[in-house]
């Protein structure tokens, strides 16, 4: 015997105490918005957190920006296709020839340094909005969770 749906009316009051549902929907309106003021760049957030983490880094492989970022391989090699063709960051061997490290080429560089104010931007944007003690309680408690997530 199949079990009754929920009508429509009552799915939001079911998803409303889950932890997931309200992350993944947080998580969907900050990209957005992040997204939305880098545009200008050509960047989204996760391109430039890419090329951010090169950069500070000088070179990573992939393997370690995959895990740093908490993005699985097939979404890195997605998210660095664009990245790669416009010339922003170069792909290339590690001693290992089986590891691809990253680089950040000249390009990159410029193009993060002129993103740069505009996430700079997103970020007050979103601390005005929130205020500062919430956005300041945000990140740190996105950090916890991620970390005892993890660990």
């Amino acid at each position: 015997m199949r079990e009754e749906s929920l009508p429509p009316s009552q799915i939001h009051s079911v998803l409303a105490p889950c932890a997931c549902f309200h992350a993944r929907s947080a998580a969907r309106a900050i990209t957005g918005f992040y997204d939305e003021t880098l545009a200008p760049s050509g960047l989204r957030m996760t391109q430039f957190a890419i090329l951010a983490s090169v950069r500070v880094r000088g070179s990573i492989t992939m393997q370690e920006l995959a895990a740093e970022l908490g993005l699985d391989p097939s979404t890195m090699t997605r998210t660095l296709q664009p990245l790669d063709k416009a010339g922003l960051v170069n792909i290339e061997p590690g001693e290992d020839r089986r590891v691809k490290e990253l680089v950040l080429t000249p390009r990159g560089h410029k193009r993060l340094a002129e993103a740069h104010g505009l996430w700079l931007q997103a970020q007050d944007g979103l601390r005005d909005r929130i205020g500062g003690d919430r956005f300041e309680r945000l990140v740190t408690d996105l950090d916890a969770l991620t970390e005892a997530l993890r660990s």
